[in-house]
């Protein structure tokens, strides 16, 4: 017997089909039938397909959709020998048949809706190991009522039976107990009053109305005609089709070979078969030319339906005795050769109140992951499947690109804006594979929201599920259980999973039962922009996932990664390409799946100059747009702070003042009390089901103005927000990017929408005189932290946007020496070469010297993961990390540190760098080593953060209008032919005749409009390659040629580069591709003269050979002078020597 729960309605989802044997099948197309069968159960209801629309209507549409309808059978099941009992007299069978519908009333129709001899786990719903195979005689679901038929035996099994009833009470089940002598006597008048008052209770919450209607309705076979058409017929339908399909995939039916259906149905209905049968050809052949670019042949069938109430059998047929009302008995093996289609009885939910939630048979079939092989010409096919399952037109820009890249089994990153549509990107994937899959997420608010986004509507993806933090520990434990076990096609999970010991032992155990396709990573970015910061678990993420994966032939994971972002700085996407490198050393380009075009023409880009005062700035910009008196116009304001005056919680409060219950607020971290720093406004509880209600009541427009840090910003689908507010700059571009995008998701190819418009406005508040110079000294290259932290204590409170993001970022971070001391304690207190010790947060807390928090500890364990230290670690979260050591040896660890930071810096000479370190406190190679790592890793991500801020921070003080601020976000993030020539340059220093190349397009010197796009294109780069020669000598020329050589990505940079083009080529200064093609690239310049004679003094200044060059080339005789002053200098220095050496003698 084999359990379904699938519906297009609502009516009772759950069935079975018996006398169906299982035979092993090798055939070619069984894992397309598997992908079939979860699409068909992928939840319930769930919607049907465009074909089935055509032909019966959209019932999902109509008014009546949500409406239930209760299948009963008007008649008496018939159990012929499940019910245990004499062979003369059967007491449970007997009350069973004869004392229910007699002394029951009313009630007597539940006869049919009791099932006999059920296990206690499958009741509950719980696997436990005490009552494994116990049975109980008769369960009435709808009443969550046991009754049990006690014989003589149960005397001696009172302490067995007390157990059980009480385990059942635990769930709510009651147990009401009959002995045989009590029926024998007709002493069972107090029981059936129990019963009756147990079905009473359950008929006041609406339970036993509908059932008892339903009963009505199948005795009187009063359907309606709507009620056949939009209820009977689409449940039948989708039952006979997962029934053709275990035909198929056991090998009862063969395709190209003729079907002969014998059917005897109960139900007024015809059609069914024929049209589930299409349908599932039309599936069955899409799927076929999806993976093997061939159409199957045309099913060719025959199909014999009876009304009759005796089964007229062919032997030549299927024969199906297939029913919608009757309940499933064991008269099936009276006639082995009939396939038995009959509903479950678990078809109510009687704590829930709603059809089918009870019980769920849904398993995900899974087998081989399929390599689709996709190419532009599968477009039209793959669209067959994003418009049957997600009801989309057609795919948006950049979409099929990342989907076919993943369905062709490759690695895959995906860049799509805000909007573009991401999360299709993984689930049609996941949809068409045969496997079960995972989603890491770094927010539950981003877990509810795409989980309610697959729910409603008509997608209707209902088996899936989240594992997090606001469950409890039993409630999580179930949920890995069921995943386990096949239940869901999606478990949404937060990074820190991964860290956790017992849950990789449940993802290798699933493994071995199950396919998982592929490791989903929403968000990716947030592996490396929160993973540096506060969440190290992102940083083991990829290694973990490839470690658990099985392998392929190649020694490759089988289980692929699918990365998405709507933004991503060249350094995070170099970070991202790195961690999903496997074992090669990084991700290959053509796995980089982004859109040419990034503008966004439905929103309009406002930077406004607040003069320092955000509040009034706010205040009258809400009242000039009319927010929030348009209540079908949603409002988000970011803030990058919790608390303080400009903070979310604050700011909400104010903003109360003016719009009264319409304001609310939303952060990832508990606000303190105003004026009280260690005071949460709220207990961790209450605040997690804060943020819960408040993230559902905004979608639901209960709330017009929503107060946020970015915890809100990332990947909720809210389609009707027109206005983002930025209190305050953001950290960087894409971070601006990323929550205005909240806005203008509405459905642009509705012509509705066509002429709709978004704002988003950047508060933006310019540093004063007083700090300015402070706020340029800043953004010098190479400044150290320490350098840093001197410049913000000497602002204090005069700074403004600059200074407050900095001190944001700078105030939670350690120094390199702090770090330094920590890693090194921990070795010594810790380290034990090749094994695995346990070290509890106790430990953490008692060092000798220092206290670390576990969050910290976590972080310095990555660190010595980077240096070979550490293989691996897992913890509880409770009490206690386990660390998997390895070796202090200074070859491995130099190896270690080697193989790391080169994917990274691929010139860096780590072996070198790290011998030349001499700080006092590094007396040992491996002290050297751990220093040199974390200076690395320091002036790695501060450079990025600082030149990050910098390139928003001029945007802000250059904006002119909207269209050219838009122009500018295209340029930084469209990947175009200079994009990759950029890339180049960076990764690939000593390649000279790349940094003129890049100035050129078609042969011709590129115009000032080119030149600007390049500078904001190059920006993006200057964030995460900060020791580039080559970028930087393309930034100083492009700030040359702009007339902005101050710009400290001007000068500065072309010095340092040009220095450290000298120094690469030392031994052939006279001989290399930068001095040969310098010359030629200036005449193309076209450079003003002041320009160029500035230029060439610093580049004579470094390659003198060059100066008669280029005085002739140039036509610039006077940068001779230097030489010749150079010369006259030398001739006195010579002339004074011969002086001297005359007096001597």
């Amino acid at each position: 017997m084999r359990k379904y729960t699938a519906n297009y309605t609502y009516t009772n989802p759950n069935f079975i089909i018996q006398n169906l044997e299982y035979r092993k099948s090798n055939s070619k197309i069984l894992p397309l039938l598997y992908v079939l069968k979860n699409l068909l159960q992928r939840g319930f209801p769930t919607a049907m397909s465009k074909y089935l629309q055509d032909k019966i209507g959209k019932i999902h549409e109509q008014a009546n959709y949500q409406e239930r309808l209760l299948l009963v059978p008007a008649e008496p099941n018939r159990w012929v020998g499940t019910i245990k009992g004499g062979d003369r007299y059967n007491p449970a069978k007997n009350f069973l048949e004869h004392i229910i519908p007699h002394h029951l009333g009313e009630y007597a129709f539940v006869q049919s809706m009791i099932v006999p001899e059920i296990n206690i786990n499958e009741i509950v719903g719980r696997y436990n190991p005490a009552f494994i195979d116990q049975k109980v005689d008769f369960y009435l679901p709808q009443a969550l009522l046991v009754i049990e038929i006690d014989g003589g035996q149960h005397i001696r099994e009172k302490a067995l039976d007390a157990r059980r009833d009480q385990y059942l009470s635990e769930y709510g089940i009651e147990t009401i107990r009959i002995s045989t002598f009590e029926l024998q006597n007709h002493q069972y008048e107090n029981k059936i009053e129990r019963i009756i008052n147990r079905i009473e209770r359950f008929k006041q919450k609406g339970a036993f109305e509908f059932y008892k209607l339903a009963f009505e309705k199948a005795k009187n076979n009063a359907y309606t005609e709507e009620e056949i058409h939009d209820k009977i017929l689409p449940t039948a339908i989708i039952r006979f089709q997962l029934l053709l399909l275990d035909l198929l995939a056991y090998d009862y039916l063969k395709i190209g070979e003729h079907w002969n259906f014998n059917i005897r149905c109960d139900e007024p209905i015809e059609q069914f078969a024929k049209l589930a049968i299409e349908d599932i050809y039309i599936w069955c052949n899409h799927l076929a030319l999806l993976r093997d670019k061939q159409k199957l042949p045309k099913f060719d069938y025959n199909i014999n339906i009876q009304h009759t109430p005796d089964f007229q059998f062919d032997a030549q047929s299927i024969n199906i005795d297939f029913s919608l009302l009757k309940r499933y008995t064991d008269e099936h093996t009276l006639e082995p050769d009939i396939i038995f289609v009959r509903s479950d009885y678990f078809d109510y939910s009687a704590k829930r109140h709603l059809i089918g939630l009870d019980k769920n048979y849904f398993e995900v079939n899974t087998a081989e992951s399929i390599n689709y092989n996709i190419t532009d010409v599968d477009k039209p096919v793959l669209r067959f499947f994003l418009q049957n399952l997600f009801n989309k037109r057609d795919f948006r820009d950049g979409q099929f690109a990342i989907i076919s890249n993943a369905l062709n089994l490759q690695d895959t990153i995906g860049l799509l804006p805000t909007g573009g549509g991401k999360s299709l990107c993984f689930q049609l994937p996941c949809l068409l594979q045969p496997s079960i899959n995972f989603v890491v997420c770094p927010i539950k608010s981003l877990m509810y929201d795409q989980i309610d986004n697959l729910k409603r509507g008509d997608v209707a993806i209902t088996n899936v599920n989240l594992i997090c933090g606001d469950q409890t520990a039993e409630e999580r434990n179930q949920i890995m259980l069921d995943y386990a076990r096949g239940k869901y096609l999606f478990v949404w999970i937060s990074p820190e999973r991964f860290q956790i010991k017992d849950f990789r032992a449940s993802i290798s155990n699933i493994i071995t039962h199950f396919n998982i396709a592929y490791a989903i990573i929403d968000e990716v970015h947030c592996m490396s922009e929160w993973g540096h910061d506060f969440r190290t678990s992102y940083l083991n993420l990829a290694k973990t996932i490839d470690h658990l994966s099985p392998k392929d032939q190649n020694g490759e994971g089988v289980i692929k990664y699918i990365g998405l972002t709507a933004t991503a700085s060249v350094n995070v996407l170099k970070d991202i390409r790195i961690e999903f490198s496997r074992r090669k050393q990084q991700l290959e380009d053509e796995n980089i799946k982004t859109l040419i075009d990034y503008t966004r023409p439905e929103l309009d880009f406002i930077v406004v100059d607040d003069l320092c005062n955000k509040e009034n700035t706010l205040l009258n910009l809400l009242k000039e747009n009319s927010i929030p008196e348009d209540i079908s116009k949603g409002t988000l304001i970011f803030t990058p702070y919790v608390n303080g005056k400009n903070g979310c919680f604050e700011l909400a409060n104010l903003l109360s003042k003016y719009y009264p219950n319409q304001v609310a607020w939303y952060s990832g971290s508990c606000p303190n009390m105003p004026g009280m720093r260690l005071t949460p406004v709220m207990s961790p509880q209450d605040f997690d089901r804060y943020k819960a209600r408040t993230q559902a009541l905004f979608k639901d427009d209960k709330y017009q103005i929503l107060c946020a840090t970015k915890a809100f910003g990332m990947g909720i689908d809210k389609q009707n927000i027109f206005y983002t507010f930025h209190y305050g700059l953001p950290s960087s571009v894409e971070a601006l990017y990323q929550e205005a995008g909240r806005a203008g998701r509405w459905d642009k190819a509705l012509p509705e929408n066509k002429k709709k418009r978004g704002k988003c406005y950047v508060l933006h508040s310019r540093e004063t005189s007083k700090v300015q110079p402070l706020a340029e000294k800043i953004f010098t290259l190479n400044m150290g932290i320490e350098q840093m932290k001197d410049i913000l204590d000497e602002v204090r409170w005069d700074g403004e946007d600059i200074f407050r993001q900095l001190f944001l970022y700078l105030g939670k971070m350690h120094d390199v020496k702090t770090e330094f001391l920590h890693i090194n304690q921990i070795i010594e207190t810790f380290f034990q070469e090749s094994t695995t010790k346990d070290i509890s947060y106790e430990e953490l807390q008692h060092m000798d010297e220092l206290s670390i928090a576990t969050d910290i500890f976590e972080k310095y364990i990555y660190r010595l993961c980077l240096l070979g230290v550490v293989d691996d670690w897992t913890r509880d979260f409770k009490s206690k990390f386990t660390i998997k050591f390895n070796s202090i040896n200074i070859n491995h660890v130099i190896a270690s540190l080697t193989s790391y930071i080169q994917k990274y810096d691929p010139d860096e000479k780590v072996e070198e760098n790290i011998y030349a370190i001499n700080q006092v406190e590094c007396d040992t190679p491996l002290k050297q080593a751990i220093w040199y790592l974390l200076d690395w890793i320091f002036r790695h991500i501060t450079e990025n953060r600082k030149q990050s801020l910098k390139t928003l921070s001029d945007w802000c003080l250059e904006y002119k209008d909207s269209s050219s601020f838009k122009k500018r976000l295209d340029s930084y993030f469209t990947f175009n032919e200079s994009t990759f020539v950029l890339q180049h340059i960076a990764e690939h220093s000593l390649d000279y005749k790349q940094y003129f190349e890049v100035f050129y397009s078609n042969k011709k010197f590129i115009t000032k409009p080119e030149l600007k796009k390049l500078r904001d294109r190059l920006s993006r780069f200057l964030e995460s390659y900060h020791n580039s020669s080559g970028l930087n000598f393309v930034s100083g020329m492009v700030r040359l040629l702009l007339d902005d050589f101050k710009d400290t990505d001007g000068k500065p940079r072309m010095e340092t580069a040009l220095k450290a083009i000298a120094e690469a080529n030392k031994d052939t200064l006279l001989d290399n591709e930068f001095v040969l093609g310098v010359i030629p690239f200036l005449l193309d310049a076209n450079l003003p003269s002041d320009r160029l004679t500035e230029l060439c003094t610093m580049i004579i200044k470094y390659f003198p050979s060059l100066t008669e060059e280029m005085a002739d080339e140039l036509q610039m005789p006077w940068l001779y002078n230097d030489v010749i002053q150079e010369n006259i200098r030398m001739l006195k220095q010579i002339n004074r020597k011969l002086y001297e050496q005359i007096g001597r003698i």
